[in-house]
């Protein structure tokens, strides 16, 4: 059973090489890794994700000045 999960583990991680591997030869030589879709979608994860953090802060703010009081 060990060694059927190490053989699992160590496929999965040759497999993240060889898309890393190519990824980066895609960027090198100029093309995009993503399709437009991906790439809008990407752009909506960051912009989220800006927003979240801008969030979290407010709370933290909140929460540090009902604790000093």
């Amino acid at each position: 059973m060990i060694a059927l999960v190490l053989t699992m583990l160590v496929c999965v991680a040759l497999g993240g090489l060889v898309v890393g591997y190519v990824a980066v030869q895609a960027r090198r030589d100029g093309r995009e890794i993503l399709t437009p879709e991906g790439e809008e979608l990407l752009a909506s994860a960051r912009r989220r994700q800006e927003a979240l953090v801008d969030r979290g802060e407010q709370v933290a703010r909140k929460t540090v000045q009902a604790v000093r009081r």
